[in-house]
């Protein structure tokens, strides 16, 4: 092709032209090949809008990241105003799941901790900043901070309440949630009378257990 004909038939060459193919050569955006149909049943439009596909049908379901292409459905028009006319975001979800998703969105599904049992908490976080317990880039690790035990951060970080509750089932500060469920079984054990020939003289402290190992439930200590 001359200078002449490729000025007349639209595409120029700027300086040096490294493409393997000029603009005509290539296939457009949109050819036969590439057209999208519609995926409601029967319909052989083009489909054209995208429409999000319910929380628990997705393939990656994560709060706060970017859907992918295969967590969409994709319709003509007509078939995408009836989908969303009648979608519900929630659709497969347990009620305990939907109660979860809702009170996650309140901190943006961001991770979260209790006050004081956070990657910097408790009485030996100070020391994860003291120039002379450096230990590389994890600044805010005080997992890597002298003289900072696990038992002792596990304890620091239990609430007054989880604490009076480990108290009453006669267990440390520092009982793990194997260790307060099995005390559980054996008080239960103890104090039940169906469990100590029907003696009920324990009931009352029997009581005091159950409400005890409640909280700790609650508190996800058990």
């Amino acid at each position: 092709m001359s200078f002449a004909e490729e000025y007349m038939s639209g595409y120029r060459v700027k300086f040096v032209d490294i493409r393997v193919n000029p603009p005509g050569g290539r296939r457009r955006r949109g050819s036969p090949g590439d057209v999208r149909r519609c995926e409601h049943k029967g319909c052989d439009a083009i489909g054209d809008c995208k429409a999000p596909k319910p929380f628990a049908a997705r393939t990656a379901p994560i709060p706060g990241q970017r859907t992918p292409p295969e967590d969409h459905h994709w319709f003509c028009q007509r078939h995408a105003a009836e989908y969303n006319s009648t979608y519900d975001f929630f659709d497969g979800m347990t009620e305990a799941e939907i109660t979860a998703f809702q009170a996650s969105a309140n901190y943006g599904h961001k991770q979260t901790w209790k006050f004081g049992s956070g990657p910097v908490g408790g009485a030996k976080a100070g020391a994860a900043y003291n120039s002379r317990t450096w230990r590389g880039r994890h600044w805010f690790d005080n997992s890597r901070a002298e003289g900072a035990e696990p038992a002792e951060r596990t304890a620091k970080s239990r609430t007054r309440l989880q604490l009076r509750a480990l108290e009453e089932m006669q267990l440390p500060p520092d009982a793990t949630k194997e260790a307060v469920r099995e005390r559980y079984g054996l008080l239960v054990k103890r104090y039940h009378p169906d469990s100590n020939g029907g003696d009920r003289s324990m009931e009352a402290r029997l009581t005091v257990v159950i409400r005890a190992f409640k909280a700790l439930k609650a508190s996800g200590l058990a």
